[in-house]
């Protein structure tokens, strides 16, 4: 039998591989869609599961109560604040985080306006809020804070700053230090951190690496590829689900993806350029009252490793770590929150 020619043999064979080539990607893209189709079932399947959990003893809380009193407090930068009243007793003001709305608080109007003056607001920017010719920065959160105290002659008043808000109370120590020793009695700082959110246990010190970090991240503030609505939807339960800890209610983790929803997207993108750049730690050197620093032990956006390096900046500051409980303490367990107040407000300077 006459040979192949080599020319016909080369090219018969590069036909093969590439027919072969053509099968395994084909299967590869046949097993991609596979693993796309089983993850997306798995993520229906879990966002089904939390939306049908229940806490009845805490889902029976949350919701605000219908006599509240509502108040706008203009700002020096032309801001106006949203903020909600109720009860009588020894004011207790919440300042809540970055995309979320005073009735966040709805449990804590209901279980301390017993024997409280219970205080909540929209942070500038969010809710009925505005923002002020300042924006969205913890300096000018700090001054609000200031303006809340004055307006509404708020004296030993307790103070809760939540996430961000627990940022801008630890710039307001600072830059308001004498209205702080003259109106305040204590200060909790609940799930939040004293430095950009990298830096505690692995970069602090390395100064290189924190340039870096922080300029990463305020790029992705500053020019967002994708702009996220928050719709209904599988994604949006699993990312909202993210902030709690252990087996969080339905109602919780939907109250929060509704904020979320509604959260004007610029306003948005300049909370967050706050949050990149946030250092208070020589801030809380100021501190001159009772303190104390609450996380959970299941926060996975300010971990324990941060509350740590917050309560270290404090001086005499007392640290609580809540055992499964996520970024959203006052939703997850508001007992138990209500237990800490009333602790903080018996602690001596």
């Amino acid at each position: 039998m006459a040979a192949e020619p080599t020319g016909d043999r080369d090219r018969a064979y590069a036909a093969s591989m590439a027919r072969s080539r053509l099968g395994t990607v084909g299967w590869m893209a046949v097993g991609a869609g596979a693993a796309t189709a089983a993850a997306w079932a798995a993520a229906e399947v879990s966002a089904r599961r939390i939306r049908s959990r229940t806490d009845p003893a805490n889902d029976a809380l949350r919701p605000p109560p219908s006599d509240v009193v509502h108040r706008s407090i203009d700002t020096a930068d032309g801001a106006s604040l949203h903020v909600v009243e109720r009860g009588q007793g020894r004011p207790l003001l919440l300042m809540h985080g970055v995309t979320l709305q005073w009735w966040v608080w709805g449990a804590q109007f209901n279980t301390l306006a017993d024997h409280y003056r219970v205080l909540a607001w929209d942070m500038r920017g969010h809710g009925r809020s505005t923002v002020g010719s300042e924006g969205i920065t913890l300096e000018a959160i700090a001054d609000d804070i200031a303006a809340v105290l004055e307006d509404l002659d708020l004296r030993d008043a307790i103070l809760v700053g939540h996430s961000m808000g627990g940022m801008a109370l630890g710039r307001f120590c600072a830059r308001h230090e004498d209205l702080m020793i003259e109106r305040c009695g204590g200060l909790m700082f609940l799930d939040t951190s004293a430095a950009p959110l990298a830096l505690p246990g692995r970069l602090d010190g390395n100064v290189r690496a924190e340039e870096l970090v922080r300029r990463a991240a305020y790029a992705g503030t500053s020019r967002p590829r994708v702009r996220y609505t928050w719709p209904d939807s599988t994604p949006s339960v699993l990312m909202a689900r993210s902030a709690f800890g252990r087996r969080p209610s339905a109602t919780a983790v939907l109250d929060v993806r509704e904020m979320l929803s509604v959260m004007d997207q610029d306003n948005l993108l300049a909370a967050g350029r706050a949050i990149v750049d946030h250092d208070v730690r020589s801030d809380l050197a100021h501190v001159k009252v009772p303190a104390m620093v609450v996380v959970g032990s299941a926060d996975r956006l300010t971990p324990v490793s941060q509350a740590r390096v917050l309560a270290d900046s404090i001086p005499g500051s007392v640290l609580r770590v809540l055992p499964g409980i996520g970024h959203q303490t006052m939703q997850e367990d508001p007992v138990r929150f209500a237990e800490l107040v009333d602790e903080l407000s018996t602690l001596s300077p």
